[in-house]
């Protein structure tokens, strides 16, 4: 196989993915065929791509975002009361 066709591969690969949880969504939501519902299954076709793109401009980008788990402002408390002793 060439690198074309291992790329093809993956690339179906995950939009077939994508197609199946929005698909599984959908019938859970009900079984209708809205424009919303089928466009958000050809939008599907094209998840993948976004991804890749996504994934390239965080690699190549030169500030890296900081990821905050604690915001700094909250975690900065004054100190407890004093406690009687018991």
């Amino acid at each position: 196989m060439s690198n074309v066709q291992i790329a093809e591969l993956v690339y179906g690969a995950t939009a077939l993915l994508y197609l199946a949880l929005t698909y599984i969504e959908g019938e859970k939501g009900g079984d209708q065929w809205p424009l919303h519902r089928v466009a958000g299954l050809v939008f599907c076709l094209f998840w993948p791509l976004l991804t890749v793109v996504f994934i390239h401009k965080f690699a190549t980008s030169p500030s890296r975002p900081k990821f905050v788990f604690v915001d700094h402002a909250l975690a900065i408390r004054s100190k407890p009361a004093a406690r009687s002793p018991d």
